[in-house]
């Protein structure tokens, strides 16, 4: 990471991502009332084009892309090399430090720590795993401070099933209201074997100490039940700081 001169956002890519609404319009808009301290963290990055929005949201910031796949962290490496802000990281964030196997899928995004081979699972993935590989695995807390990182302004996290693991490895800097804002892809249904749920994510933050600010629903199966969203979480200490009042009118 070289940050050699301080960047400043331009008002026009947060109008323009706000815009765009869902779960990343959303962390526009809360970008708005960022203290603009500590790091930005893309978990889950696959081809990027989320972390460019981060980017353009938080270019005054350290940016830390975290992809287990080698292909995509060298296209990630090459396709952000010009944002001074950002370092990439080969591995994968979860529950406890080590190696795990990582399944790689025929779709590259629905690749996973998690198996599909059970019977829900297998039908509602769409997916087929064409091979695995062995990732080295991360807890949150080891990571913050093995990159000398003191606080998460904003955490992305698209992990395939991994999230509510992600979050359990968080629970130093959960417990301290460290993450500010928190992005988040969740299931309503399983789409592979064992992964918590929705209701299970939304339990752990709430334990900390963090409120859902906005849930966005993405599929749908035919009969109406949700299949699988976006949502976004923030800190009660960001939630009472930062945010306007909530009964004030804004412009």
């Amino acid at each position: 990471m070289n940050v050699e001169r301080k960047l400043t956002p331009k008002a026009k890519h947060l109008r323009e991502i706000a815009g765009k609404g869902g779960a990343m319009g959303a962390v526009a808009r809360l970008s708005r009332y960022s203290d603009r301290k500590g790091a930005v963290l893309d978990v889950g990055v696959n081809r990027g084009t989320m972390a460019l929005y981060l980017c353009r949201l938080f270019c005054d910031m350290p940016i830390h892309l975290i992809e287990p796949i080698p292909a995509q962290c060298t296209y990630v490496r090459e396709r952000f090399a010009r944002f001074p802000t950002v370092k990439v990281h080969q591995l994968a964030l979860s529950g406890r430090t080590g190696k795990a196997e990582f399944q790689l899928a025929d779709h590259t995004g629905s690749s996973s720590l998690f198996t599909n081979i059970g019977e829900e699972a297998a039908r509602h993935s769409a997916h087929n795993v064409e091979k695995t590989i062995i990732v080295d695995t991360v807890r949150l807390d080891t990571f913050r401070s093995r990159e000398g990182i003191r606080h998460v302004s904003c955490m992305k996290i698209d992990a395939q099933g991994s999230e509510h693991d992600i979050l359990s490895g968080a629970s130093h800097m959960l417990d301290n209201h460290d993450i500010d804002i928190i992005m988040l892809e969740w299931f309503a249904v399983p789409h592979y074997d064992g992964v918590p749920l929705l209701d299970e994510i939304w339990s752990l933050l709430r334990g900390h100490d963090y409120f859902l600010y906005d849930l966005f629903p993405s599929r749908r199966f035919h009969n109406g039940q949700l299949r699988f969203g976006d949502a976004v979480f923030i800190s009660d200490r960001f939630r009472k700081t930062r945010l306007p009042d909530p009964d004030t009118r804004l412009t």
